[in-house]
């Protein structure tokens, strides 16, 4: 399956072919959802808002089904082009808009200088939301009822968006959606103490690999990922370097989750792991569960028994039980 985009001249040969598309087909999720009427669909021809400085229109063909819709890049002399991207309905839900939205991606990126390309859609358009996703593009923003809809209270809109690094290499580039700084940078005993601020992939493996957890090492892109996408990350740095780091998972409301806590051999019972976690868990205080997971090394037991932590267990007395599955 091949898609192409054909460059429409809106006021000449494709003048009666865009007012057949635009009075034929209704438009689920836009502004302006039900089909145009003629005299609608002329006016907006003839604004010259398909074809100016700002904006340029395109049917979309596919190889062997022939015009399956039609796309608008706009703001075209921005850094950011966004798009308006329509499917005839006879060809919605079959599959289709991924191989699109890709060849409109490999439009912008091949002909215009730009470093990003973005697309915004409702919060309720779950087959565009996951077209973008499929596509290679990643959710940059969430505006609260933001979308206007005719009749209606507005919807949330969603905005996404693809680098040209992501295009060129079909790897994705994490968003750091946690990144604001619970405190500033604290100095105890020449160790720095930073939160939110990640480090790259090379350090986090050197680290995670100085005290034997291989499993987080295997996949450098997916430790660092992780990484990124925890709820809060405090760093410890001696001279630049890292010795130390602990994370957590929440949903910041019911419950909170210790997920890593580790501080490199050479620098172990200096108080670096108490500064971490102390320092993880502080934006946490009204958060009524707060619970991790441990292996049975005794030293464990001791460390957390000191910061507070009981063992759920029945030989421990406790009412409540932890389970996992690995």
């Amino acid at each position: 399956m091949s898609i192409s985009l054909s460059r429409l001249d809106p006021n000449g040969a494709d003048r009666s072919g865009l007012i057949e598309f635009f009075t034929s087909n209704d438009f689920p999720f836009h502004v302006h959802a039900e089909p145009w009427t003629v005299a609608k669909a002329v006016e907006v021809i003839g604004s010259g808002v398909l074809r100016n400085q700002e904006n340029e229109a395109f049917w979309l063909r596919h190889d062997t089904l022939g015009v399956i819709g039609y796309v608008r890049l706009e703001d075209l002399t921005d850094d950011t082009p966004m798009f308006d991207l329509r499917l005839g309905k006879e060809f919605r839900g079959r599959g289709l808009g991924i191989a699109c939205l890709r060849a409109v991606t490999d439009h912008v990126f091949t002909t215009l200088n730009v470093d990003r390309f973005e697309g915004h859609t409702r919060d309720d358009n779950i087959a565009m939301r996951s077209t973008f996703v499929r596509a290679g593009w990643s959710k940059e923003a969430h505006y609260r009822r933001a979308w206007p809809v005719r009749g209606q209270a507005p919807r949330d809109s969603v905005a996404y968006a693809i680098l040209r690094e992501e295009w060129e290499s079909g790897s994705s580039v994490d968003v750091h959606w946690h990144d604001l700084p619970m405190f500033t940078p604290h100095v105890e005993e020449d160790v720095e103490f930073t939160s939110n601020s990640v480090s790259e992939a090379t350090e986090l493996v050197d680290l995670y690999r100085s005290v034997g957890w291989t499993a987080y090492t295997q996949n450098p892109v997916t430790l660092r990922s992780s990484v990124l996408s925890s709820a809060h990350v405090v760093s410890a740095r001696l001279n630049g370097e890292l010795i130390g780091l602990a994370r957590v998972v929440s949903d910041f409301a019911s419950i909170v989750y210790l997920q890593d806590v580790l501080v490199h051999p050479n620098h172990h019972r200096r108080g670096v792991g108490r500064q971490l976690v102390t320092r993880v868990l502080a934006p946490f205080g009204a958060v009524r569960q707060k619970v991790l997971l441990t292996d049975t090394d005794p030293g464990q037991t001791a460390f957390y028994d000191s910061l507070g932590f009981a063992e759920a267990s029945a030989a421990g007395r406790s009412d409540v039980r932890g389970f996992v599955k690995l």
